[in-house]
């Protein structure tokens, strides 16, 4: 990144395992947390992964604000944030970020990358597709890193941003997170494809309380992912995403090599956080109720149990409904 630091907000596990990479690549890391201890764990210890491989690294520097941003001439920022606190990241991110950085989502969800480019020049703006998971360890702060199914995918939101997106993936595949930068117009295919990825255990394993590799063991849980899949190929296909005559096997592949771990859903409820629903199991139903003939039930039934939770707990009022869940 020519002498530039990529800046990664938000130490959870996903920021941590892609910030030890990029660090391990050679590249000068900064890392913005908010949360205090989980900033004292990083600062006193590093960014330190387990799993597979073993990885250490440290920050140049570990802010605790998206306004202490200010000033620093970044290559990259990395959103590795929940997709919901993009409303509370983005106003103070565009008014610390100056110049020409790129803002890179890398987060789960349906049209994140779009909320970005409502604050940044769309040349500016890029979407990772993850497909790696871990958790951080509350006391040690150690991250876990549960699986890895490469490569990594970075596409641009505006063809102007490939060049830089290039240089960002031979970096990181340069150490132990392969990663491919793709074209344009492949990114928010890729992007529906990972989602109805995620819609097909998150929610039912956030609700149920067992772990992706059971819920995958169970017949009558891996015939409602199966279900879940299903509903959101036919969405996908109802926009004009073809994924091919085996995409269902490819997935059913793909959930079968996840980890034994509960998703993040299921600690952000246990925790009483808001989770990411709407932009996973939510977004297929509202895309899906814009077309006849379209069958969402399943995820409606798992969006509203997770609403549900939410409104329980707190962290949701009981008529902040989405409007797709009160008219189908």
């Amino acid at each position: 990144m020519r002498g530039r630091p990529v800046v990664i907000i938000g130490a959870g596990a996903v920021g941590s395992i892609l910030g030890a990479n990029f660090a391990q690549s050679g590249q000068d890391v900064i890392v913005v947390e908010v949360d205090r201890p989980r900033r004292e764990q990083v600062l006193e210890r590093g960014l330190r992964i387990v799993g597979k491989d073993k990885l250490e690294a440290r920050p140049v520097k570990v802010l605790d604000s998206i306004e202490a941003l200010s000033g620093v001439d970044a290559g990259a920022i990395f959103l590795c944030t929940k997709s919901w606190s993009l409303k509370m990241v983005l106003p103070p991110l565009a008014a610390a970020v100056n110049g020409d950085t790129l803002i890179v989502s890398f987060q789960n969800g349906i049209g994140v990358e779009d909320d970005v480019a409502r604050f940044f020049s769309p040349d500016r703006v890029a979407r990772g597709i993850v497909n790696y998971a871990g958790s951080v360890d509350p006391v040690s702060g150690v991250v876990t890193e549960a699986w890895f199914n490469p490569p990594n995918y970075l596409g641009p939101v505006d063809d102007g941003a490939t060049g830089r997106l290039e240089q960002l993936a031979s970096l990181l595949s340069r150490s132990r997170l392969a990663t491919v930068a793709i074209p344009g117009h492949e990114t928010k295919k890729r992007v529906f494809f990972k989602t109805i990825l995620n819609s097909a255990l998150n929610a039912l394993c956030a609700t149920s309380g067992i772990t992706m590799r059971q819920a995958m063991s169970y017949r009558h849980t891996r015939n409602l992912a199966n279900m879940l899949i299903r509903e959101g190929l036919s969405v996908a296909s109802a926009v004009g995403y073809n994924y091919g005559e085996h995409a269902r096997e490819v997935c059913i592949r793909y959930l079968d090599e996840g980890g034994d771990h509960l998703p993040s859903m299921w600690t952000d409820l246990q925790l009483a956080r808001p989770t990411e629903i709407e932009y996973i199991n939510g977004k297929i139903v509202k895309i899906g109720l814009m077309f006849k003939n379209v069958d969402v039930d399943a995820n409606v039934f798992f969006t509203s149990m997770v609403i549900t939770q939410e409104i329980k707990s707190g962290v949701r009022k009981q008529d902040d409904v989405p409007e797709y869940l009160k008219h189908f």
